[in-house]
């Protein structure tokens, strides 16, 4: 394939997926491994495109107003690179954490492998530091600080005694 019919693939995923999961039979490859940020809570693993369709059924009913957007696209030979950001709002059951409704918005990096003309292999990395704030699982960043700042100051007041 072209860079150009990759990166119309690519296209399709962000584009039409989420609201038709049906085509994933027709973007991705029968076996998709997965490499993500958090390995303790989305481990790597190897994806069908059966289970793509039920990761976007899931997604429809835990997040309101979903709205992921491609910000940039680079390609290179079989890889395609997106810069994109999320905005949605926390309707359903999240790690255990019953609805919010709280508006959500990060971004993050995909890295896709293009292999006969189907997505063959997923890189995801994105904030999931700033969803979980916003979602009120963690403190916001500032209050991390003063925590940890909390932590080294009794730290080395202890060490001195």
């Amino acid at each position: 394939m072209t860079i150009t019919e990759n990166k119309t693939l690519v296209r399709r995923y962000f584009e039409e997926a989420f609201y038709n999961p049906e085509i994933c039979d027709q973007i991705f490859a029968p076996q998709i491994p997965w490499h993500t940020i958090n390995r303790a809570i989305h481990p790597n693993f190897i994806s069908t495109p059966q289970d793509e369709k039920a990761a976007f059924a899931r997604h429809q009913t835990l997040w309101g107003g979903w709205s992921e957007a491609i910000d940039e696209m680079i390609a290179e030979g079989d890889r395609v690179m997106v810069r994109w950001s999320f905005n949605g709002s926390h309707q359903g059951e999240y790690l255990g954490i019953p609805p919010t409704h709280k508006p959500v918005s990060f971004a993050g990096i995909y890295i896709f492998r293009i292999q006969d003309g189907r997505i063959a292999e997923v890189w995801n990395l994105w904030d999931q530091l700033g969803e979980w704030q916003q979602l009120g699982i963690l403190p916001d960043t500032g209050e991390l600080l003063t925590q940890a700042k909390v932590r080294v100051v009794n730290s080395i007041s202890s060490s001195e005694d």
